[in-house]
């Protein structure tokens, strides 16, 4: 609450020394809103780009389960697609 609203302090709050332990969760749990994915998804925010150094982050279960189930959850994001992929015949 004291780094603001949205979810801008939640991705800055990742870059911290120590990222507060309920983040993972609060993220996977945000990212099951259709608005959470499509702010992680925000091309101009980088977040998926700052949330996969967390998939192997050793320090934490908790943020590493959190941040897997977020980038999991946004694959269930329909619409523009965040690049090509590979041609299907």
């Amino acid at each position: 609450r004291k780094r603001g609203l949205g979810l801008a302090p939640l991705l800055k709050a990742l870059g911290e020394p120590r990222p507060p332990p309920q983040l993972g969760p609060l993220l996977c749990n945000l990212s099951q809103l259709p608005e959470g994915r499509r702010g992680l998804l925000d091309r101009s925010r980088c977040s998926v780009q700052r949330l996969l150094p967390f998939t192997q982050y050793k320090d934490s279960v908790m943020h590493r389960r959190g941040v897997v189930g977020a980038l999991r959850n946004c694959c269930f994001e329909y619409g523009e697609s965040p690049g090509p992929g590979p041609a299907l015949p």
